[in-house]
């Protein structure tokens, strides 16, 4: 059961509320209904509301995540080094034995990590949909975590390259869950394989298909240079077909050429970049020029599976120290970093005006952090304190729509608790089948 929303009056804390209506400083937070009413100084404090003293605390917008297969989470723990280990095998011997119920508490295991490291919003990006079942487990773990996000529709794991994906289960699904069975919380999207994982006719029907639904699309572009001749990431191709648009994510540009990347800027299509699984099987991630061309670009978790956590204060480190390294640039500042995992990311889904920056009319999803902690001191300018040696351990409140989901560092709600306690049970068990089954060896 989703917490109450709380009526709250957010004392003394300093806000960092990445927005230009709203100066930086000591002031206080009122929110009420889920939104956030008033942000100033002394603000008077109204009848039934709790007052939380949040003197030596940082306030931010809670960081949002832009592309994040929650489905897979239970396999974390069996990918890895060793040989036959790798991520894709792994998948592949497990991801056939997942049930319904796998897929409801494989994403909110992966939502409660990302409540204590502060994510509000996560981009759920399905590419496993093997039927109405699974959609709506997925969907329905997103709104009992209380977090809010996108719901990215995409094909079968594994499906072959001539299989259409099935847009009939996909209005189904739209009509089954509507705005107001969603909370206003979660919204649609599709994720699409595009031309280099499926025909050049099946690519422009799926393409098509999404764009008279209205629906924003995302694709991996890692696939071409698995292909021979492929130097770049064949964004190019998809210009001079007219597929692009700032209605497009791309993820994983890992390999975009210039000419790539000046065809993602001049079209407004938008960047999502994974540094940790990027540099783990792809290459180095590019952010510099893709900032240095105009182009949106936003920062995501990726997976769990590969392995990895969702500490997005770390994985903002290690982009930001990589990209000085790999270009000699400073073009990546951490004020750029930080609104990567924000405002930018609010922007790369459509919900600027939702979230993504602390503002009064916007929804209340914010991350307050004990600026006392080890990790904060001595502290300096807030935003490269984050960045450069903040961590996830000092984040001591997560409010997501204006429920109180992390209170002194602790997760509120019992089922996410549950989620985290039973995670090792549900892979041992899923090992278990898929051991039965002969599609998995110790």
């Amino acid at each position: 059961m989703l917490p109450q929303r709380t009526n709250l009056l957010l004392q003394n804390a300093y806000v960092l509320s990445l927005d230009s209506h709203v100066p930086e400083g000591v002031a206080d937070v009122l929110i009420r209904n889920g939104s956030i009413e008033a942000i100033g100084p002394r603000l008077p404090v109204p009848d039934l509301m709790e007052v939380i003293d949040a003197s030596g605390n940082l306030v931010l917008p809670g960081f949002v995540d832009t592309h994040w297969h929650l489905w897979n989470s239970l396999l974390r723990g069996t990918v890895g080094d060793a040989p036959g280990r790798d991520y894709f095998s792994v998948k592949r011997g497990l991801a056939p034995h997942l049930g319904t119920e796998d897929f409801y508490w494989s994403a909110r295991f992966a939502l409660a990590e990302a409540v204590q490291n502060g994510i509000t919003t996560v981009h759920n990006w399905d590419h496993n949909v093997r039927g109405a079942e699974d959609v709506d487990a997925n969907i329905q773990a997103q709104l009992d975590s209380g977090l809010r996000g996108r719901f990215s529709y995409g094909p079968r794991d594994s499906s072959a390259a001539d299989e259409p994906m099935d847009f009939a289960g996909l209005d189904e699904a739209r009509t089954r869950w509507t705005a107001e069975r969603l909370d206003d919380r979660i919204h649609f999207g599709v994720a699409l394989r595009g031309p280099y994982r499926t025909s050049t006719e099946l690519s422009e029907f799926e393409w098509r298909s999404a764009r008279e639904r209205e629906m924003p699309i995302t694709m991996h572009c890692d696939r071409c240079m698995r292909e021979p001749g492929c130097k770049s990431c064949g964004l190019t191709r998809l210009d001079r077909e007219g597929l692009l648009g700032p209605d497009v994510q791309i993820v994983h540009a890992v390999h975009a050429s210039a000419e790539d990347i000046a065809a993602v800027a001049r079209s407004g299509t938008s960047i999502s970049v994974s540094p940790l699984s990027e540099m783990r099987t792809m290459g180095f991630p590019v952010v510099t020029e893709f900032l240095e061309a105009g182009a949106l670009t936003s920062l995501s978790i990726d997976t769990l599976a590969m392995p990895a956590n969702a500490d997005i204060l770390a994985t903002l480190r290690a982009l930001v120290s990589v990209e000085h390294a790999r270009t000699g640039r400073a073009t990546l500042t951490p004020r750029i970093a930080l609104e990567m995992a924000t405002i930018r990311a609010a922007r790369d889904l459509g919900i600027e005006n939702i979230t993504g920056s602390l503002r009064p009319g916007k929804r209340a999803d914010l991350v307050l952090m004990d600026m006392s902690h080890t990790s904060m001191l001595p502290s300096g300018d807030p935003v490269e304190s984050l960045i450069y040696h903040g961590t996830s351990a000092a984040i001591q409140t997560v409010i997501g729509d204006g429920r109180i989901l992390l209170r002194d560092g602790k997760l509120v709600q019992p089922s996410a608790r549950q989620a985290i306690q039973s995670a090792g049970e549900r892979r041992d068990d899923l090992v278990r089948r898929a051991r039965n089954a002969g599609t998995w060896d110790d």
